[in-house]
């Protein structure tokens, strides 16, 4: 568990299916949810939609 660096919210890293680290809320988290559980949109908040913040994080699309 780890805090956000903007907002300071808990937040934890998950991986998604196809392998990238996604930043999830905590609160969002079930029992039985361990490091090799995969994000799930139907159970977890990616904390990118969540965060006040999120637009300093996102990479520069290329032009």
């Amino acid at each position: 568990m780890s805090e956000c660096r903007s907002c300071n919210e808990r937040i934890v890293w998950m991986k998604t299916s196809t392998g990238k680290n996604m930043p999830v809320d905590a609160e969002t988290l079930e029992p039985g949810d361990d490091e090799k559980t995969i994000f799930d949109t139907k159970r977890h908040t990616s904390h990118f939609s969540t965060c006040p913040n999120a637009a300093q994080h996102r990479k520069p699309k290329d032009a």
